[in-house]
C-alpha cells in the first residue's frame, strides 16, 4: 500500500490535495506543475471534455469527506462556477494525463484530501501538515489540526490550544465553540443528507434552497451504500489478485519443466541430426557406387569403341594396301574387272569411318545436385506441439473469412488469402483444403500460420473449391465459406531448360520456345509442366528443315527415353514425318501411314483431348491422318524429338480446332 501513500516526488504526501480526476498530489507538487493559461486558450478550455472531468472531481472530493459548496472555488470554466468566466491556470495530472483548469487561486485553491492525510498519518508514521484553512491559529511551530472554532473570536483551536487559550469558564463561557470537520461552506452547518442527483453531501438549508426537487438520502445510508459497493469491488479485485498470484506461482514452478523440456529438445536435435548424417552417409556410398559403375560402363564403352574403330582402321588399311597393289596392275583388262568394285568399297569404308568419327562415345557428363538438400536443411525448424484440449481454457477459434478480393487463379496455379476469425481468440495456425477440381473430396494442401498460400501444379480447365479453418490448443474451429477458382482453359508452357545442354543434345533459347539439336542422334525435349485434364492444342513451326532430318511430334511421360526418337519406347506417343509422308509411332511400332510431308515454314499441330483420351495431329491446320491414339489416361508432357537439320518454335495455348466433319468422336472414351 505504501506506493499509494507516496506522491510523484517519492515522498509521503504532505498537505495532499485532490485533483478533479481523483488523483492526489502534494500541494507543493501541484503548484510546481500548474501552468499559466493564455487568453487564447480560454475559449477552447470551455469547449473541451472538462465537464466530465469536473463531474469526476465532485464525486472524488465528496468521497474524501470534503465539501466545497456546489463546486470548489478553484475549478474554473464550468456552468456551476460562472463567477469565474475564464481559467487562469491549468494542471495536467502526471498519472492519467487529464487536464484541469483552475481560477486565479491555482493549485493553492485545490481542496485538501483528508482521507489521504488520515491514512498517511495512520500507516505511514508521518505527521501531515493540515491545510491552512484547517490548521490551528494559536499553535506555535508545527501547526496541528483545529477541532473547534469560536464564533465570537473567529479563531480556530486545536485541543491543547483550546484548553490553554479558550477555557469554557469565566467571561469565555458564553462563547459558542463549533466543532470543525466536514461542514457546508455555504451555511457552516454539518451535512446530514446526500443528494444523489448532484452527488454532494448537503445540509438542511441546502435541501430547502437548491435541492428540494432532487433525490436525497441520509448521509450515513449513502456512505454505507458506497462502502458496500467498494467492498464488493475490492472482493472481486482480491479474487483476481489471488488468481494472478496463483498464476505467478505456477509460472515459477514451471522453471524445472522448461529446463527438462529444453534438455529433451536438445537430445531430439542431436538424434535428428545424427539420423540425417547417417542418411547422408548412406546416400554418399550409393552415389559413389553409382559413379564407379558409370565409370566402368564408360570405360567399357570407350574400349568397345576403340576396338571397333581399330578394326575399321585395320580393314581400311588392308583395303588401302590392296588397292595400291591393284593400281600397279599393268593388264588394263584385269584392272577394269575390279576397279569399280574397289572404288565402291573404298567409298563405303570412308563413309563408315566418317560416321564413326562424328558420333564418338561421350564421357559421362554428370554433376551432383545438392541444392534441394541444402534447401531442406535450411528450412529445418521446430513444429509446435499442441497440448490436449483438456489442458486448455481457451475455446476453439471461429471460422476465418476468405479474402475474395485477394484470391486469384493464374495458369495452373492459384493464390488463396483469408482473414483471421472475428472472435478475438487465440489462433495457432490454419488448415487450407482444396478439392480435385471435379467436385471430389477436399484434401489438405497447407497447414501453418500464414494467411496467404499459393498452390502450383493444378490442372488446366478445372474449377477448384477451397476452404480454410483455424485451430489452437483447444481444437479446430468451423470452416470458412467455400470459394471457387477457375484455372486457365488453355495450357501455357515452354520447353524444359533441363533438357538442353548435353553434348550433341538440344539447345533451347532464353524464352524456352525455340529448340534445335546439334547431332544426328535424336534428342527429346519435354515441356516444363504436364497436362492431365481438359482439351489442349499447340503447334510447332519448323524454322529450319533440310529434308534429311527425322523429327517426331507428340506427348510423353516424364521418364521417357531422351536419346531416342519420340515413340521408340512405351512412354512416348508421336507422329514421325518427313518430306512426303508420316507414321504414328508408339512403343517402337509404326502405323497409320499418311501421305503428305513437311518443309521449312510448315506448322505441325498436336491436339490432346484428355476428356475422350485421344491424340490427333495437323499439318498447316489440316488433319494429318485419322485419330492417332486413343485410351490415353494420366499426365502427359508435350514433347518433340529433333536431330541435326531441324529447328522448331513452340506455339502453346491455342484454341482447339474443330474436328473434321467426317470424324465420329461419339463412341470414344478413355475407358
Amino acid at each position: 500500500m505504501e506506493e499509494e501513500l507516496r506522491c510523484i516526488c517519492k515522498e509521503f504526501y504532505r498537505e495532499p490535495v485532490l485533483l478533479p480526476c481523483g488523483h492526489a498530489l502534494c500541494r507543493v507538487c501541484a503548484v510546481s506543475l500548474q501552468i499559466h493559461v493564455s487568453d487564447s486558450d480560454n475559449a477552447s478550455a470551455l469547449n473541451t471534455d472538462y465537464q466530465e472531468a469536473d463531474k469526476a472531481s465532485v464525486s472524488s472530493e465528496t468521497d474524501s469527506g470534503v465539501v466545497c459548496g456546489s463546486r470548489p472555488n478553484s475549478y474554473a470554466g464550468t456552468p456551476a462556477a460562472a463567477v469565474y468566466p475564464a481559467a487562469v491556470f491549468n494542471i495536467t495530472c502526471p498519472l492519467c494525463g487529464k487536464q484541469a483548469f483552475l481560477d486565479e487561486n491555482g493549485a493553492e485553491g485545490l481542496p485538501p484530501f483528508r482521507v489521504m492525510r488520515t491514512i498517511v498519518e495512520r500507516f505511514g508514521g508521518v505527521t501531515v501538515a493540515p491545510a491552512a484553512e484547517e490548521a490551528c491559529q494559536m499553535c506555535e511551530g508545527e501547526k496541528r489540526v483545529a477541532i473547534v472554532r469560536c464564533e465570537q473570536c473567529s479563531v480556530r483551536y486545536c485541543a491543547s490550544c483550546r484548553d490553554a487559550w479558550h477555557p469554557i469558564r469565566g467571561p469565555l463561557a458564553q462563547h459558542e465553540l463549533r466543532a470543525l470537520g466536514t461542514i457546508c461552506t455555504d451555511h457552516g452547518s454539518p451535512p446530514v443528507l446526500y443528494c444523489n442527483t448532484c452527488l454532494l453531501p448537503i445540509c438542511q438549508r441546502c435541501l430547502a434552497e437548491r435541492h428540494s426537487s432532487h433525490e436525497t438520502q441520509h448521509l450515513s445510508s449513502a456512505a454505507r451504500t458506497q462502502k458496500t459497493e467498494l467492498s464488493q469491488t475490492l472482493h472481486q479485485l482480491s479474487e483476481e489478485a489471488k488468481a494472478m498470484t496463483e498464476c505467478i506461482q505456477l509460472v515459477k514452478g514451471s522453471g524445472d519443466k522448461i529446463n527438462e523440456s529444453c534438455e529433451e529438445l536438445e537430445r531430439q536435435i542431436d538424434q535428428a541430426c545424427l539420423e540425417i548424417t547417417r542418411a547422408v552417409e548412406r546416400r554418399r556410398d550409393e552415389l559413389i557406387r553409382a559413379a564407379r559403375n558409370t565409370k566402368t560402363e564408360a570405360v567399357a564403352n570407350m574400349r568397345s569403341f576403340m576396338s571397333q574403330a581399330a578394326q575399321k582402321v585395320h580393314e581400311a588399311t588392308a583395303l588401302l594396301h590392296f588397292s595400291i597393289e591393284a593400281l600397279k596392275e599393268s593388264d588394263h583388262a584385269a584392272f577394269l574387272q575390279v576397279g569399280k568394285i574397289l572404288t565402291a568399297r573404298a567409298q563405303d569404308t570412308a563413309s563408315g569411318l566418317r560416321l564413326s568419327l562424328e558420333t564418338p562415345p561421350a564421357p559421362p557428363a554428370l554433376t551432383l545436385d545438392i541444392e534441394p538438400v541444402l534447401r531442406t536443411v535450411k528450412v529445418i525448424n521446430f513444429v509446435e506441439c499442441i497440448p490436449p484440449e483438456k489442458e486448455m481454457k481457451t475455446p476453439a477459434p471461429g471460422a476465418p473469412e476468405m479474402a475474395v478480393e485477394a484470391c486469384a487463379a493464374r495458369g495452373c496455379s492459384c493464390t488463396l488469402a483469408w482473414r483471421a476469425p472475428h472472435v478475438p481468440r487465440a489462433v495457432r495456425g490454419y488448415v487450407l483444403e482444396l478439392d480435385d477440381g471435379l467436385g471430389g473430396p477436399f484434401r489438405e494442401v497447407y497447414c501453418g500460420r500464414e494467411t496467404v498460400c499459393t498452390i502450383d501444379g493444378l490442372h488446366y480447365a478445372s474449377l477448384y473449391s477451397a476452404r480454410v479453418k483455424a485451430f489452437n490448443g483447444a481444437g479446430e474451429g468451423p470452416y470458412s465459406e467455400v470459394i471457387g477458382l477457375q484455372t486457365s482453359p488453355v495450357a501455357w508452357f515452354t520447353w524444359d531448360a533441363r533438357c538442353a545442354g548435353a553434348e550433341g543434345g538440344l539447345s533451347v533459347d532464353a524464352e524456352g520456345l525455340r529448340a534445335r539439336a546439334s547431332g544426328w542422334q535424336p534428342r527429346v525435349a519435354l515441356a516444363d509442366q504436364p497436362l492431365a485434364r481438359g482439351v489442349h492444342y499447340w503447334r510447332l513451326r519448323l524454322d529450319h528443315y533440310d529434308g534429311n532430318a527425322d523429327p517426331a511430334f507428340g506427348i510423353a511421360r516424364a521418364d521417357v527415353a531422351r536419346d531416342k526418337m519420340l515413340g521408340s519406347d512405351a512412354l512416348g506417343w508421336a507422329m514421325y514425318i518427313d518430306g512426303s509422308r508420316s507414321w504414328f509411332v508408339h512403343g517402337g511400332a509404326h502405323g497409320g501411314r499418311a501421305a503428305g510431308g513437311v518443309a521449312a515454314g510448315c506448322t505441325v499441330g498436336v491436339l490432346l483431348d484428355l476428356t475422350r483420351g485421344t491424340l490427333r495431329f495437323t499439318v498447316d491446320d489440316q488433319p494429318q491422318g485419322d485419330i492417332a491414339f486413343t485410351g490415353l489416361r494420366g499426365a502427359f508432357y508435350p514433347a518433340v524429338s529433333l536431330n541435326r537439320g531441324v529447328a522448331v518454335t513452340l506455339q502453346p495455348g491455342l484454341p482447339p480446332p474443330p474436328p473434321p466433319p467426317d470424324l465420329d468422336l461419339s463412341n470414344l472414351s478413355i475407358e
